[in-house]
């Protein structure tokens, strides 16, 4: 009997599962999946993915934001910038119009910027004008780029190649008022750049010539009692700004630029703050400015009491700057006098008279015998 029902056919041939013949690994990049790259091609994919000249924004920032991840080890940063990392990111900060793109490379930057080969291949690609303009449009990322040349000797000394453009939009970046673009972290960032740059002479004669120390002394006025008071790492940016302006009072000029600019008692005032490190940097500034003849009265007026009670406290670092500071500052005559009546008889033997206390001079009396008087006789 002839059956006249159909025939199912099973086959576990590949051409049969997947009937899609297209080829499997095309040759060229394929705009519309960017997708995780795995192993040893992670890196290089994403880095010719940003490369793409029609990339929609979206994917770009899914590609940022996946190498950003991978950024995490130096091998990785390396391998970024072996790859040819730092000239697509540079040209995304300056020609994106899209902010979270900007934000994204500006912080892919920064980690490149941590190892020294990530350093010399954003300079060669022309990055450090790009994150100078871009301080302006997203400060906080651009901020932390620089950020992490400054933390370097070899990064601060490439800084200085371009202190006279730097410098200033630093100033200008710390003189805007707080909104959510210029956040707290964005001054910080800000500061930490300009305390690497200000560990040379020619950091310093920039700083001078930018307006610095008034702009710092303007900072710290406005954490210890205008609208950055009440954030929350407030003592990190005033760490800062002593520090900042410790090495700048350590040049000649910079001395000068700071007693103009009153700083001595924005220090005095970070004396009085319950942080070690911040009063530690504070108390150095006050000691290196007690150096200049012209501001020794000044520190001992308006921050003598401070420093008395530091050198009498148990900490030996905190109590050695104070030290210094009070001794340098009573080589002035009024300073003296105001140091004595702060110090004990002890105290003033070890810093002002340096052993005993000197003999009183002699008391010398002239005695004048005058002739009696002899009335004249009748």
């Amino acid at each position: 009997m002839q059956s006249h029902s159909s025939r199912h056919v099973v086959s576990e041939h590949l051409k049969d599962l997947h009937p899609d013949l297209s080829e499997p690994f095309p040759q060229h990049v394929i705009e519309d999946e960017v997708a995780e790259a795995h192993g040893r091609r992670a890196i290089p994919k994403l880095v010719a993915v940003l490369a793409l000249p029609e990339l929609p924004d979206d994917q770009r920032a899914h590609a940022l934001r996946i190498l950003n991840g991978l950024l995490s080890t130096q091998e990785h940063k390396t391998n970024a910038v072996a790859e040819g990392a730092a000239p697509p990111l540079c040209q995304l900060v300056s020609q994106c119009r899209d902010d979270e793109v900007r934000r994204l490379s500006c912080s892919a930057l920064a980690s490149l910027g941590q190892v020294m080969a990530g350093r010399n291949g954003i300079v060669a690609a022309g990055g450090l004008p790009v994150l100078t303009e871009a301080l302006q449009t997203t400060p906080e990322q651009a901020a932390a780029a620089l950020k992490s040349f400054a933390v370097s000797n070899d990064g601060a000394a490439q800084l200085n190649v371009e202190r006279g453009a730097i410098v200033p939009a630093l100033v200008t970046l710390l003189s805007q008022p707080t909104d959510p673009a210029f956040t707290l972290t964005a001054f910080t960032n800000a500061l930490s750049t300009l305390e690497g740059m200000t560990r040379t002479d020619d950091g310093v004669l920039a700083a001078l010539d930018g307006g610095v120390p008034a702009c710092l002394v303007a900072l710290a006025r406005r954490g210890l009692g205008g609208d950055l008071k009440f954030e929350g790492r407030l003592m990190e940016l005033l760490q800062l700004v002593a520090t900042c302006l410790e090495q700048i009072c350590h040049h000649a000029a910079g001395k000068a630029a700071c007693r103009e600019a009153e700083a001595h008692k924005v220090l005095a005032e970070l004396l009085t703050l319950q942080h070690r490190e911040t009063i530690k940097h504070a108390a150095a500034a006050l000691m290196v400015l007690a150096v200049e003849k012209e501001s020794k009265v000044n520190v001992m007026l308006h921050a003598g009491v401070s420093l008395v009670r530091l050198m009498r406290g148990d900490d030996a670092e905190l109590a050695a700057n104070a030290r210094d500071a009070v001794a340098a500052a009573a080589e002035h005559l009024e300073a003296r006098r105001t140091a004595e009546m702060l110090l004990s008889m002890e105290e003033r033997e070890l810093l002002l008279w340096r052993g005993p206390p000197p003999e009183t001079p002699p008391d010398y009396r002239y005695h004048v015998e005058l002739p009696k008087f002899t009335p004249p006789a009748k």
